[in-house]
């Protein structure tokens, strides 16, 4: 078998990358991303580039080590394909984002899922597919729409990619590729979706035939260079360097207000979602408020939660100090695992999301509207521009049999969040069944909302003054407890 080329310099790896090039870079909340590679990109001075990846705000703690933020920055990047170019908070708008309204950057925003699916599909030479991921989304305008048995698809093309800079656990001489944990993501398809395939160890490269066939994740035959990480790299691991990712509707506590009048905490939040996941459920927890609802499910029931990075079977946060950063949740934070856990890459991760599996998707929202729609994914319904942070939530919510959403009630001088009609971009047009803020538990039934449960110490028209939406009040409301 031929050979790929195991390079002694990090320099070498990316030597001959061209002005122009179109580059996949994977990872996802630090694990995974290729950071050695992509300092030496940035260092090699290719300029003119065309960036696909799961974000642009790829930064890290360490001050030698470059990421996508830092090409960006430097005017290096012409286009990017992404499904996060919102800043770490959304009110805040990045200088990558400012350079997108400026005319200096091109942005193509795309679900997470769906830009997993382009990369899978452009290195399976499938030009394009339909998913439902997005219709009657602003991301599905302008694009070709078919309907099969009865429900609406969105057309989208493959990416095929002048090179990819990847991460790998281990490699042979042959170029066989082995990854760790999370650390997988996007990793394979990226692998098969280019021409030139540039790849980091993290192991020291070992002799062909000496990694079992049957570990193999992806095969030699799609890697022409390898480089060893020690001992020249600058990030071998990237223990304590992980990026922060855009969090949906940002929370703030409330202090007791008196005579027993409170706010849910966020935590407690999480607790009420818990609460109400059934024995064998498979759930998806999204970024922010969702995610802490790990630390309360009952996993002797058989709950089983993914987490779009290819987690399948994670439980608590971790303790400090004692989690894995090759095993993080959908906000990058470690998490352990339950006995019978798996990982598998990004695309076969939204497989599972896309096919029907899950029973509840949580996540959470700017606004939510009683027609069953919300949006969380742009703070803004000015002229469309590409930007935003949309992530997974298309995808997680295209076939999932329920949708929940946990968000504070009003925004902060008061204004509500739930409302007749969303008024920024929709995320889902329809879906949401059970909305859980920090002063109510709501289900979203036949159009109409319906109170069932209260924060302590508010009364069912002190949350209706906060509702802008009819409230129905169920006969057995009762105060939340967890």
């Amino acid at each position: 078998m031929p050979r790929p080329t195991t390079c002694t310099t990090l320099a070498e790896a990316v030597e001959g990358v061209q002005d122009g090039a179109t580059v996949i870079i994977p990872g996802f909340g630090g694990a995974g991303t290729p950071w050695n590679l992509l300092t030496a990109l940035y260092e090699q001075g290719a300029t003119g580039l065309t960036l696909v990846m799961n974000s642009i705000q790829s930064v890290t703690n360490d001050t030698r080590v470059k990421g996508v933020s830092d090409l960006v920055d430097a005017g290096r990047v012409k286009k990017v394909i992404a499904s996060f170019t919102a800043a770490t908070h959304p009110s805040r708008i990045s200088r990558g984002e400012q350079m997108v309204r400026d005319g200096l950057m091109a942005a193509e925003l795309v679900p997470q899922g769906t830009l997993a699916e382009r990369i899978r599909a452009g290195g399976a030479g499938i030009p394009a597919f339909y998913t439902p991921a997005g219709v009657g989304t602003l991301l599905a305008s302008g694009k070709e729409h078919r309907e099969f048995e009865g429900e609406t698809y969105v057309l989208e093309e493959g990416i095929f990619a002048d090179y990819a800079l990847v991460r790998a656990w281990k490699a042979d001489t042959a170029g066989n590729l082995v990854f760790r944990h999370a650390g997988r993501n996007y990793n394979p398809i990226a692998a098969m979706a280019a021409r030139h395939v540039l790849v980091e160890v993290e192991e020291p490269i070992v002799e062909a035939g000496e990694l079992d066939p049957d570990e193999i994740h992806t095969p030699g035959i799609y890697v022409e260079r390898l480089v060893p990480i020690l001992p020249h790299g600058v990030l071998r691991v990237e223990r304590g360097t992980l990026p922060t990712t855009p969090t949906a509707a940002p929370s703030h506590e409330a202090p007791a207000t008196g005579s027993g009048k409170r706010r849910l905490t966020r935590a407690e939040m999480a607790a009420v979602i818990a609460q109400r996941m059934q024995p064998g459920w498979i759930a998806n927890l999204g970024i922010g408020i969702p995610t802490q609802a790990s630390d309360f499910v009952d996993f002797d029931a058989g709950i089983t939660l993914t987490s779009e990075n290819g987690v399948i079977g994670y439980s608590r946060l971790a303790k400090p100090g004692m989690g894995d950063p090759d095993i993080v949740n959908a906000g990058g934070q470690q998490v352990d695992i339950v006995p019978g856990a798996s990982f598998v890459h990004h695309a076969d991760s939204f497989g599972l999301v896309r096919s029907g599996r899950l029973d509840v998707t949580v996540l959470g929202a700017y606004e939510a509207a009683a027609d069953g729609s919300f949006a969380n994914w742009r703070l803004s319904d000015a002229p469309w521009d590409n930007l935003g942070g949309i992530g997974g939530a298309m995808d997680l919510v295209a076939r999932a049999k329920q949708i929940w959403l946990a968000m504070e009630h009003a925004t902060r001088d008061g204004k509500p969040r739930l409302l007749d009609r969303c008024t920024l971009p929709v995320t889902s047009p329809r879906g949401v069944t059970l909305i859980v803020t920090d002063i109510a538990v709501i289900a979203v039934q036949g159009g109409r909302f319906l109170l069932e449960e209260h924060a302590p110490g508010y009364t069912a028209a002190e949350i209706a003054s906060l509702t802008g939406a009819p409230l129905d009040i169920s006969p057995v409301l009762r105060e939340v407890s967890v």
